[in-house]
């Protein structure tokens, strides 16, 4: 028998053959006719059976037993679980309770849980792992076009004269997204990447920017810098479609290229050569990734490069726009459907108009209006304002920083349940650990980077 399924990896979101037999999956390939694997499918997707077939997997939901854990019922865990949580929010109040979701959960699943925390424990205390990567893209992107994901597809990119990348490496994290900018490469398209390390895709490049560390806003600085200097901005699209444009002039004021160039270790003349190009280019899209993210920055890095995208106007038609690269399969989903601490499914603010109407969609009273505690703020506050703790496909003690403090954090919690398809090292910890269904054993829908479902 053959099943059609969609790769639970990366962002790109392809479509998967999977030919099982007696309830075993035999082979895995590529879906023919799928809109964006297009009959293509790497390594990773082609050996998923490993995963699904592998003799470690958890089967049965167990109770810790001093050191060791015990086989149990789910009649008995899912009442041990009900009675610890409701005995810890009686107690404690509704806060006290913590709950990590997952990017690698359906769309469905991660609606079921934030409303779970929501409506059952009375919490905003809900977050996924999306916290430790792309978050500063939903801040930034969400502030700056209303929307909080790629503005334009992976199609779309063959219609680019330049792609500049920024901190993304797809030649290994999305090899089937790379084949479209490949694609676009043999249609005569420039690619431009920067980056602090020369990655796969630097290779392919045909101009490779090596910045130093944490420089990223100054190398964009720069080419406004030289955008505007050459008249190259688009003046139509700032007066109709922007605000703001006199501030960004005067902010780039206090910048001089020589200056820049020294900071970031990349001579003027490059600099230079990658404004004109992306500038002159009818239609220029920007890749951003988990370089550009993961900083104490991240936001401002995002803010930054989307003044650029506006600068040149270069956002709302085919080949354009800012397109971040997700790394986990539903990364995009779980942030839409509301695992996380400050807005309700859909990106809805914390206010008395959304906990009305989904009070009212939800049958409910009494909806957590005020924000709540991210993940890492979460294991921060155990045990002071956090007692009890679900975590669900996530596996903090290795994820977050600080690995120590975040095992001896969780051991000093009262209850905590650990849901996954392996004992993890945060299962190892828990109190109660359920076995959860791999992507193949339950039905549901994911959001690739470009928001197809």
């Amino acid at each position: 028998m053959k099943v059609f399924s969609i790769c639970p990896y990366c962002g790109v979101g392809c479509g998967i053959e999977i030919e099982v037999e007696k309830r075993k999956i035999i082979k895995i390939g590529p879906q023919k006719d799928h809109p964006i694997s297009k009959g293509r499918l790497c390594i990773k997707g082609a050996t998923l059976s490993q995963i699904t077939n592998h003799p470690e997997r958890l089967k049965y939901p167990m109770i810790r037993k001093g050191e060791k854990f015990e086989k149990i019922s789910w009649d008995e865990a899912l009442d041990i679980i009900a009675k610890e949580f409701t005995r810890i929010r009686d107690t404690y109040g509704k806060n006290s309770i913590g709950i990590f979701s997952s990017t690698k959960c359906t769309n469905e699943e991660n609606y079921l849980i934030q409303k779970f925390a929501r409506v059952v424990i009375g919490t905003n205390n809900i977050d996924n792992c999306t916290r430790l990567c792309h978050a500063s893209t939903l801040a930034g992107l969400y502030e700056i076009f209303g929307k909080s994901a790629m503005t334009n597809s992976y199609e779309d990119l063959s219609e680019a004269d330049v792609i500049l990348a920024f901190g993304v490496n797809p030649a290994i994290t999305q090899p089937i997204g790379f084949d479209r900018i490949m694609e676009f490469k043999k249609h005569g398209g420039k690619l431009i990447v920067v980056d602090v390390r020369k990655t796969e895709t630097a290779e392919k490049a045909d101009i490779f920017v090596r910045i130093r560390p944490n420089t990223d806003i100054l190398f964009v600085a720069g080419l406004m810098k030289v955008i505007l200097e050459e008249n190259l901005e688009n003046k139509e699209f700032i007066k109709e479609r922007t605000l703001g444009f006199e501030q960004l002039k005067k902010s780039l004021e206090k910048f001089d290229l020589k200056s820049i160039s020294r900071v970031i270790g990349v001579e003027e003349k490059t600099i230079r050569e990658v404004a004109l190009l992306y500038a002159k280019a009818k239609r220029a899209a920007v890749l951003l990734g988990m370089g550009i993210t993961q900083h104490s920055n991240g936001v401002e890095n995002i803010l930054t490069i989307s003044d650029l995208v506006l600068l040149t106007g270069n956002f709302g038609k085919p080949g354009s726009g800012i397109n971040p690269l997700r790394g986990c399969n539903n990364v995009q989903g779980a942030c839409d459907t509301g695992t996380l601490p400050n807005v309700y499914p859909g990106y809805s603010s914390l206010t008395e108009e959304t906990i009305k109407k989904f009070e009212r969609i939800w049958k409910v009273k009494g909806l957590p209006i005020s924000k709540g505690l991210t993940e890492y703020e979460m294991i921060e506050a155990i045990p002071e304002r956090i007692l009890g703790m679900y975590i669900i496909g996530n596996n903090p003690v290795v994820s977050l920083p600080n690995s120590n403090r975040v095992e001896e954090n969780l051991k000093n919690l009262e209850f905590l349940v650990v849901q996954d398809i392996f004992m993890t090292e945060t299962a190892k910890l828990a109190n109660i650990v359920l076995p959860a269904a791999d992507f193949v054993e339950k039905t549901g829908t994911f959001t690739n980077s470009e928001r197809r479902v």
